[in-house]
């Protein structure tokens, strides 16, 4: 189906069921798509599943439309990885949000770290970080909407590991191992990609990680690794790292 027709509610769907679609919705629908009746999308449920839909009515007033059987979506990757990232400034972002949701990120965590962006987190700056995360689910035709944690610190992101968990620190003072090696390694010492439970992945923000932060990290058993030798800005970092690990636990996103 061509990117684009995949629209996501959030809300339980039922198959076989006749639904009136939300405004925001139904304006995609309508007047991005241009569905008239008989026109088909796929509603996503932001839980792992798809919808196949049939428009059935179409108004200024409403779109209405009838629901096919649950299909599973995309599958979700091997293991769950989740990005950490500096505060950064709010353009760069949300740029890391929608790119890294389009390689498969279940869960962000902003970071407050020494040289982070001070921003003022009302709920207003949340709910359009959700929006971004919707879009960026409904362009790639991702079947789970990824979590976005309130801001933390790094001891904070660093603590609550899951037992089997494994996280990241690229700082550009590291020269080896790559980001790739240490993940490799990481895989075969625990037998199997499936027996790694998370990977967390800590970016820091313009400016990068001070020294103490690096300790900070290894400390809590953090592996320090690099992404090369070029300094990478943070919001390309995100990505970078993203891309590299989602591929190296077999997500085939590169």
């Amino acid at each position: 189906m061509p990117a684009g027709r995949f629209l996501l509610l959030e809300t339980p769907l039922t198959p076989d069921a006749e639904i009136e679609l939300p405004p925001e919705v139904a304006h995609q629908a309508r007047d991005v798509l241009r569905l008239g009746i008989g026109g088909t999308i796929r509603l996503l449920d932001g839980a792992g599943g798809e919808y196949p839909a049939r428009v059935i009515e179409v108004s200024h007033k409403r779109v209405l439309v009838r629901l096919g059987a649950r299909e599973e979506g995309l599958p979700d990757p091997p293991v769950r990885v989740t990005l950490c990232l500096g505060m950064l400034k709010a353009a760069k972002f949300e740029v890391a949000l929608q790119k890294c949701t389009e390689l498969g990120v279940a869960a962000f965590v902003p970071l407050l770290t020494e040289r982070a962006v001070r921003d003022d987190m009302s709920e207003a700056k949340l709910r359009r970080w959700r929006g971004i995360l919707a879009e960026a689910v409904e362009q790639c035709g991702g079947s789970r909407l990824p979590e976005l944690s309130s801001p933390q610190s790094l001891s904070q992101a660093l603590s609550d590991l899951p037992p089997g968990g494994i996280a990241l620190f690229p700082w550009e003072e590291t020269r080896e191992p790559s980001l790739r090696t240490a993940l490799e390694a990481a895989i075969t010492q625990a037998g199997a990609v499936e027996r790694i439970s998370e990977v967390r992945l800590l970016i820091g923000p313009e400016g990068g990680f001070s020294t103490g932060e690096a300790t900070l990290a290894e400390r809590h058993g953090a592996r320090l690794v690099t992404l090369g030798r070029r300094i990478l800005r943070a919001e390309t970092a995100a990505i970078v790292a993203s891309s590299l690990a989602l591929d190296a636990l077999g997500a085939g996103v590169t």
